[in-house]
């Protein structure tokens, strides 16, 4: 409701100098000398510098993720940290919490602080070694983390989360802006009833923590030697659709064949993946495309503007969902 002419706020975007004053002092971490937004997404992410090193800022946009999702995340990351795998673990703040608050006037929003993973994003430069080196650490990242353990709660990468949620996002923002979304609706009914057929185990290995986000992008290199970091869609689901996830983007951007198939080698170096997973794997690939959609639909008029959502936008999502229906086990695998 406005009161007294006070217009609100959907996502507000704080001053650097604020932040670099209030929020990052109290983290324990060097003096900052600089703070510049790099990104703004699902989440606002500053470049914070100081005289021996730079750090990452990340500000959780309001009512995207609750603290204890945050949290989860967060933990997770700290646990695979202490375990000498090459994660961007957080930084903790001086009173030993892994977040702080910060009151925007849209809401609370909080804040967490990063290092700034070694190395560069290589995006679609990927080569052939990094990705069998990104594939053998996703590997590690699902076996060690079958002895993790949370009391906080994040949403389960299942059928429900992927699908289901997704098509209520992708409904209403199909309707809004007067396009037919009968063909996902199929789409999805038919990876529903594959799901099914498939019956894979919700048990561990098959079952169990996945990074969400796999990809060259959320990946710094230093040569060869990979750390990853954006951990934002991290949570419990099948294993094979984190490999998915990563062969999807691989295929949005082109990446490949054989850079593809070098991370699906790597991963089989420290675990080899059941029949049952490598078959669920093309099912996979259409589920994470669904899930993408409905995550670009869920932020459309808030960190993206309507604007964006051409014909032809949709005309390129419904024809990659059309390819991405004809590829078999022989074309990803």
């Amino acid at each position: 409701m406005v009161e007294s002419g006070i217009i609100r706020v959907r996502h507000s975007l704080p001053l650097e100098a604020d932040l670099l004053a209030i929020v990052v002092p109290q983290f324990a971490m060097p003096p900052a000398q600089r703070c510049r937004l790099l990104k703004r997404g699902l989440n606002d992410t500053y470049l914070v510098e100081t005289e021996t090193a730079p750090y990452i800022l990340r500000l959780y946009r309001h009512t995207w993720r609750t603290k204890t999702e945050i949290d989860f995340e967060l933990q997770l990351l700290r646990f695979l940290g202490d375990r000498l795998l090459p994660v961007a673990a957080p930084i903790e703040t001086k009173q030993e919490e892994l977040t702080t608050t910060i009151l925007a006037p849209e809401g609370t929003r909080y804040a967490a602080v990063f290092p700034y993973a070694p190395g560069e994003a290589v995006e679609e430069q990927l080569t052939q070694t990094q990705s069998h080196q990104l594939g053998a650490l996703t590997a590690q990242i699902h076996e060690v983390s079958n002895e993790f353990q949370s009391c906080f709660h994040r949403p389960e990468l299942n059928r429900e989360y992927l699908l289901d949620w997704a098509w209520t996002w992708i409904s209403a923002l199909f309707e809004t802006v007067q396009q037919d979304s009968r063909e996902i609706q199929a789409e999805i009914a038919r990876i529903k009833v594959e799901l099914d057929d498939l019956n894979l185990p919700i048990a561990s290995p098959i079952y169990g923590i996945c990074v969400g986000d796999v990809h060259a992008g959320n990946t710094h290199f230093v040569e060869n030697a990979p750390t990853l970091f954006d951990f934002d869609q991290c949570g419990y689901g099948w294993r094979a659709f984190d490999i998915a996830k990563f062969l999807h983007v691989c295929l949005t951007r082109n990446i490949a064949e054989p850079v593809r198939r070098a991370f699906l080698q790597g991963y089989q170096t420290v675990r080899e993946l059941t029949a049952l997973e490598l078959a669920a794997i093309p099912v996979f690939i259409r589920t994470a495309h669904i899930w993408v959609l409905g995550i670009n639909a869920s932020v459309a008029g808030e960190v993206v503007p309507y604007g964006h959502y051409t014909p032809a936008w949709f005309n390129d999502r419904l024809a990659r969902l059309h390819q991405l229906h004809l590829l078999s086990s022989e074309d990803v695998i």
